[in-house]
């Protein structure tokens, strides 16, 4: 792979940043890596950096939603200036083909709910950009190409169910089947989720090649509406949560078995994660390597 295929210009040569949202997203990869150690981080995130072969790897936990993916990419973008971008996760299917454990690779990401709302109904436009004294609006984001093709090579020699296409970010958790099919009719789109396109506007106006690959957590037919009321909040104590979740429960019977449905399927998804970032990891340290 050629340098001015793979790297920004002015970045740090060998470093690639990774962005997961959570925890639990950003392990499939730490769990990777020999040693890495933490490095100064936004309020509300961690960063760490290690390495693998000649790459050098910044691991940014971001916490959920554009706003936080965009902060993290720029704060990345502008303190570290890496090589590349590629933010990882889950997401939901939208796509009745793509069941729980395949990845995706976007060749484009939609910001699905930024747009125009009125009486008649939502319109998408994506966000309104100031170039050139107007402002023009960017309904979707492309992936750096080469990296697509890297991601989906490494996806295919990891033995996993791998599509490419568009994937939607919304600022929503989409729990509901009906709601599912009506976003991938809508969008034409594989996959939901909620940083993607936020990494990519950013990467795109940085200059800094990105990516966004993500395995399915859940389906278009499952069904979590209500699990919501289970989350933990800030400033919630621990007996209240437990509190609230036993009389959630006692109120719907299938709330318990539905929040264990969930919890496999995120299971399942960070295990292809985490084989998918095992073949992609030696891939990307020979394309460094070549530069």
């Amino acid at each position: 792979m050629e340098k001015k295929a793979f790297s920004g210009a002015d970045s740090a040569k060998g470093t690639v940043a990774f962005i997961a949202a959570t925890p639990g997203e950003a392990s499939c990869l730490l769990s990777l890596l020999e040693h890495h150690s933490p490095l100064p981080a936004p309020w509300g995130m961690e960063l760490r950096s290690g390495g693998w072969g000649s790459s050098n790897l910044l691991v940014l936990t971001c916490g959920v939603g554009k706003v936080a993916a965009a902060a993290g990419a720029m704060y990345l973008a502008l303190r570290h200036r890496p090589g590349a971008m590629l933010n990882i996760g889950t997401a939901g299917s939208l796509n009745p083909r793509l069941r729980i454990g395949a990845l995706v690779v976007a060749e484009e990401v939609l910001p699905a709910d930024v747009g125009i709302i009125h009486s008649q109904g939502f319109g998408h436009t994506g966000p309104g950009l100031c170039e050139a004294g107007k402002v023009l609006f960017h309904p979707s984001f492309k992936a750096h190409a080469a990296l697509v093709e890297e991601a989906a090579g490494s996806a295919a020699r990891a033995g996993l169910p791998c599509h490419r296409g568009r994937i939607i970010t919304c600022d929503q958790v989409v729990l509901d089947p009906g709601l599912r099919a009506h976003l991938g009719t809508t969008f034409r789109a594989l996959a939901v989720e909620m940083e993607g396109s936020a990494v990519l506007q950013v990467a795109a106006g940085t200059g800094i090649p990105a990516a966004v690959i993500r395995a399915i957590s859940d389906e278009m037919e499952h069904d979590f509406v209500g699990l919501e009321e289970m989350l933990p909040y800030s400033g919630q104590s621990r007996p209240d949560l437990w509190g609230r979740r036993l009389r959630l429960t006692a109120a719907d019977g299938s709330l318990l078995s539905r929040a264990r449905e969930m919890r496999r399927g995120m299971r399942e998804a960070l295990a292809s994660l985490g084989r998918f970032l095992e073949a992609f990891l030696p891939a990307l340290a020979r394309a460094l390597a070549r530069e």
